[in-house]
């Protein structure tokens, strides 16, 4: 047969050869039929699984921490000039209180008519708000100092509250990022999760709790916790699966997510967890849930008081309003950060309004440095160009 083969023009001959090969492939391994379309679909999810494979651990937002360290010990000197029993409500984080105390500052300034002195704890406020990731609420003081400063001659002290208003549209934009980076780190991990790469998924879900409790999303970080609690199962780790799924279930139980604590509290029991055990863990979930509730009245109640706050504004009595707005921040300081966070944007619609936020940032920072360097602010004109080129 070869001989008869050799024998044959070198064009046919190579022909020949082709089609007895693809005929040997074709008896070797004969597939199904597939449309183009089943092909493509495949091909698609091929790509994406490629795509979530690589990088292995997404590269984490570049942040300066350097300047968010210096920028809070410039906010806490300002504090201390104010009142030096404050710096220590600073230093501790006890935001809720440290507001609380600087808005009874700021009825009384206004009462006395000094609103040079209102403008400095309006732009406190707006700092201490900044650290608390409540933006709206900073813009609100921010622009009340801006306000007070509209026929005031002191070009410094109006840069300054640019500076201010572009550090909370570059946390906006960081939160942004922040959470981006939270997702993708989650969805990587769960693909590495299904593929029994348990390592590097572990490392992926843990960077996406840290990340969301970072700024504040307690939901998608009980969703992580519930991964993580898989991975342990998977694993052999029944302790710290048992410990895992409790974590979910009190997020989001905090966060008003009580059937989705509940699914948890399922997957104990199915997982064999004693009964004795179980009940305590049921308690602990309704308080966590009856505190939520509770929180989220507080937050309504507060909701009152701002209205009137502004009625009694529009109609020129400062001291009313400013009475109204006093009862307004005490209701707020009962309430959990995780009743306060519990409604938030998803993470593509946080990402698209962020591009505004950085636009803004870039608009406020411009102005402030160039009236820092008008008034010969020079230190103060660099921090600024230096949050400038943070911006992303």
């Amino acid at each position: 047969m070869l001989g008869k083969i050799r024998q044959l023009p070198e064009s046919l001959r190579i022909t020949l050869v082709g089609v007895c090969a693809l005929s040997a492939v074709l008896l070797v391994e004969i597939r199904p039929w597939r449309s183009s379309t089943d092909v493509q679909i495949e091909e698609q999810l091929q790509t994406t699984a490629n795509k979530v494979e690589a990088p292995e651990i997404p590269p984490e937002p570049l942040v300066d921490p350097d300047m968010e360290t210096t920028l809070r010990a410039d906010t806490a000197e300002s504090i201390k000039e104010i009142d030096p029993q404050l710096e220590v409500l600073m230093t501790q984080k006890r935001y809720g209180e440290l507001t609380n105390r600087l808005l009874n500052m700021a009825a009384s300034v206004l009462e006395a008519k000094q609103p040079n002195q209102l403008v400095e704890i309006l732009s406190l406020l707006g700092q201490v708000s900044i650290e608390q990731q409540n933006l709206d609420a900073a813009e609100v003081y921010l622009f009340e100092a801006l306000d007070l400063l509209k026929d005031s001659p002191n070009e410094g002290a109006r840069a300054e509250i640019y500076m201010q208003l572009g550090r909370a549209h570059l946390r906006s934009r960081e939160i942004a990022r922040n959470a981006g980076y939270a997702y993708d780190a989650l969805l990587v991990g769960r693909n590495q999760l299904m593929r029994g790469r348990y390592r590097v998924a572990e490392l992926n879900i843990l960077k996406a709790i840290e990340h969301n409790l970072s700024i504040n999303r307690y939901n998608a970080a009980a969703s992580a916790y519930s991964s993580l609690a898989l991975l342990k199962e998977r694993t052999g780790n029944r302790y710290e699966a048992e410990q895992s799924r409790l974590e979910s279930a009190r997020l989001y139980a905090s966060s008003g997510q009580l059937s989705s604590a509940n699914r948890q509290i399922s997957l104990l029991r199915a997982s064999g967890i004693e009964e004795w055990r179980l009940l305590g863990i049921e308690s602990e979930i309704d308080t966590n849930y009856r505190d939520y509730k509770e929180s989220i009245e507080q937050i309504a109640l507060a909701k009152d008081y701002r209205r009137l706050y502004h009625h009694y504004l529009s109609k020129n009595n400062h001291a009313r309003a400013w009475h109204f707005r006093l009862l307004a921040s005490e209701s707020l300081e009962k309430v959990s950060k995780r009743a306060m966070f519990h409604r938030q944007q998803g993470v593509l619609a946080l990402l698209y309004n962020s591009n505004e936020a950085m636009a803004l940032a870039k608009d406020y920072f411009t102005e402030a440095s160039r009236s820092f360097l008008d008034n010969g602010m020079v230190e103060l004109e660099q921090q600024t160009r230096a949050l400038n080129s943070q911006v992303y």
